[in-house]
């Protein structure tokens, strides 16, 4: 952190021994000394190993609660938080009540009074990953799950049973999110349940995730039909022959939850990888194609990617969420069919 200080612009910085009295030594973990355009702060400094919102709401009262007995006479003094990750909630936490922080990913934030310093750069690789891991798989299936029962307090018993993901999964992702504060929580132990409090910071979130990752891939067939409809109950009655779960997403499934455009021409569809899937294509008679094709089968690699929300006119759909995210990938007018779709379907 001394380091990354120094290398603003006119500004230096050393780590400050000094002497205070036990008490208050207990409450932060240091004090910097720096100068940034010939004038000094100090930065009183908490530090923690990584950090989301809960963790920094925190620390945010510690600190508050030491500088309230704290003395530095004219020199400006900044709270300052400094972790080896800090989420973007937490990020955006931090800001908004004007402390500064620092991780090793070399982000920097000092808000002075006359000297404003704001370097914003991703988490460490490995912490990223930590924090982006919530968004894949079986957990990306609990908050699934959650998001659709966003108004029922949730059981990891029941959320392990429903959304058929192991009781471990369930637990550890909903302690996840309770971190994020997306949720609220009541009792504890075996009989502990949570309800979704922040459904629009779980969809910001799970949206800036997907605007950066590589688009998922996608296979493209042509399927005999008379139209969409036609297709959709094709796809349905090949797959219930050869037990091969799907579910319909993209602008075919945005177009049921919240129709948007006059007519649509192709569906894509989510289908567990495998000998079903393959059972299940030979019974369309769909043919691969790179041009003129009507059935999209989206990249999955396990289970967890294939969700179904909703069976609507004897065809499986994936969730509401689900169809927006998979649309935010997409070209064309799907971007717009996304933000159609949050707004009548997400966001009540």
């Amino acid at each position: 952190m001394i380091d990354a200080i120094r290398a603003v612009p006119y500004a230096r910085a050393r780590l400050t021994h000094r002497q205070m009295p036990l008490d208050q030594r207990r409450r932060i973990d240091g004090i910097v000394e720096a100068e940034i355009g010939g004038r000094p702060i100090e930065l009183i400094v908490e530090a923690k190993r990584h950090a989301f919102p809960r963790d920094v709401r925190e620390t945010i009262y510690q600190l508050r609660n030491y500088l309230a007995h704290y003395s530095s006479g004219p020199t400006e003094v900044i709270p300052f938080f400094v972790a080896r990750a800090i989420s973007p909630g937490a990020r955006e936490l931090l800001r908004h009540e004007e402390i500064g922080f620092y991780d090793l990913g070399g982000t920097l934030y000092i808000p002075a009074k006359h000297a404003f310093v704001h370097i914003d750069r991703p988490a460490p690789r490995k912490k990223s990953k930590s924090f982006d891991s919530i968004f894949q798989g079986q957990k990306a299936r609990v908050m699934l799950y959650v998001f659709e029962n966003r108004r029922d307090w949730l059981s990891v018993k029941r959320i392990a049973e429903e959304a058929e993901v192991s009781a471990a999964t369930a637990s550890e992702t909903l302690s996840e999110m309770e971190r994020r504060e997306w949720v609220e929580a009541e009792g504890a132990g075996p009989v502990k349940t949570r309800r979704l409090r922040e459904p629009k910071g779980l969809v910001d979130a799970w949206a800036h995730y997907v605007a950066n990752q590589k688009a998922r891939g996608i296979e493209r067939f042509y399927v005999n039909s008379a139209d969409v409809n036609d297709l959709m109950h094709k796809l349905d009655h090949a797959c219930g022959e050869a037990d091969a779960a799907y579910a319909v997403t993209g602008e075919a499934a945005a177009q049921v939850y919240a129709p948007y455009l006059s007519t649509i021409s192709q569906v894509r569809c989510r289908i567990i990888p495998g000998p079903r899937r393959n059972d299940a294509l030979d019974r369309l008679r769909a043919r691969p194609v790179s041009e003129g094709w009507n059935l999209a089968l989206v990249e999955t690699n396990a289970r967890g990617d294939v969700t179904v929300g909703e069976r609507i006119d004897d065809v499986s759909f994936a969730p509401p969420l689900q169809v927006y995210l998979d649309l935010l990938q997409g070209s064309g007018r799907a971007k717009e069919m996304a933000a159609h779709l949050r707004s009548e379907r997400l966001e009540n």
